[in-house]
């Protein structure tokens, strides 16, 4: 993984104004090697998907305009999902604690308060942050090599087992270091649980679902909003999303179809949460890439199996 002491990532500060977007590059500039700009919003999409950028800077004079140019990239470049990137909001004082709550949400990586000092050195500290967090941020995952090995003995198992052991062989002997090699798959297994993201803009909500869910020692992620939940996409890859269907901004259908258009998620199963019958929603909702559907109020039963069954490919 790239990090600030090998070859540089890509720093893209965003803004509509191109005074503000020059300035916040000048400081960056003198701390990183590669940094460039982006201000025209017409041209938004294009230049994130040309510079795929590590890390990207919001220097937005509000955070509304920081907020709605994130969500237009969501639905205008397929690759803001894929790419793996952090992001930094510049605020005002009094922006601090509406972009806290929002950071805390995944709405955003980190924010700096920036206005209107324009000049301070805690925002090269959170690129530099968010330079490190991407060269680590896959230690301690398991991945394809812990299984490949185990998977291969395994495959020999298999063979033995069809062909039978060579007459003179003692059979426990042979046996024994295939049975070693199930017993460090189930280790690996343990440790990557099934991961859900549930997607309600009701906490109460998830509340419910968490008191359902939580029998199965299922790995439970929440968010509150469609942003939130693309957000934590870019992050993380569960094995199944709860979705619900009516949020406010982008709804569930609109994030299903966007997370369904990204290679990296295309796979990923999605149920449909909702309250209503109408015929359009399912409809839209099953064009959009959804799996199957569960109806408030949840029967547990009933909610337990379609989850089981959309984790194991039923």
């Amino acid at each position: 993984m790239q990090n600030s002491e090998s070859t540089p990532l890509t720093i893209l500060v965003a803004s509509d104004n191109a005074s503000d977007a020059t300035e916040v590059s000048r400081q960056l500039c003198e701390e990183f090697g590669k940094v460039v700009t982006s201000t025209d919003q017409d041209h938004a999409a294009q230049d994130f998907d040309h510079h795929q950028p590590g890390v990207l800077v919001l220097a937005f004079n509000t955070l509304e305009k920081a907020e709605r140019y994130y969500l237009g990239l969501y639905r205008l470049c397929p690759t803001v999902l894929h790419l793996v990137h952090r992001t930094v909001v510049l605020c005002h004082k009094d922006e601090v604690k509406q972009v806290y709550e929002w950071c805390k949400m995944y709405h955003f990586d980190d924010y700096v308060l920036y206005w209107p000092m324009t000049h301070d050195i805690a925002l090269c500290m959170a690129v530099h942050h968010a330079l490190r967090e991407l060269a680590t941020l896959h230690d301690g995952e398991p991945s394809a090599a812990d299984f490949a090995a185990p998977a291969r003995r395994l495959s020999a198992l298999e063979h033995l087992l069809v062909q039978g052991v060579p007459s003179g062989v003692d059979f426990s002997q042979a046996l024994a270091p295939h049975l070693e090699s199930v017993r460090a798959l189930g280790v690996l297994a343990m440790r990557c649980q099934s991961t859900l993201l549930v997607v309600d803009d009701d906490k109460f909500q998830h509340k419910i679902l968490a008191s359902i869910l939580h029998s199965k020692n299922y790995r439970l992620l929440f968010a509150a909003s469609g942003l939130e939940a693309l957000s934590v996409l870019r992050k993380v890859r569960p094995d199944l999303i709860l979705m619900d269907v009516n949020m406010p901004g982008m709804d569930g259908v609109e994030v299903t179809r966007c997370l369904k258009a990204t290679p990296r998620l295309v796979d990923i199963p999605v149920i449909m949460i909702t309250s209503q019958s109408d015929r359009s929603v399912v409809t839209d909702s099953r064009r959009a890439g959804a799996i199957d559907f569960v109806v408030k109020p949840f029967d547990q039963d009933t909610l337990l199996t379609k989850v089981a069954q959309a984790l194991n490919g039923v």
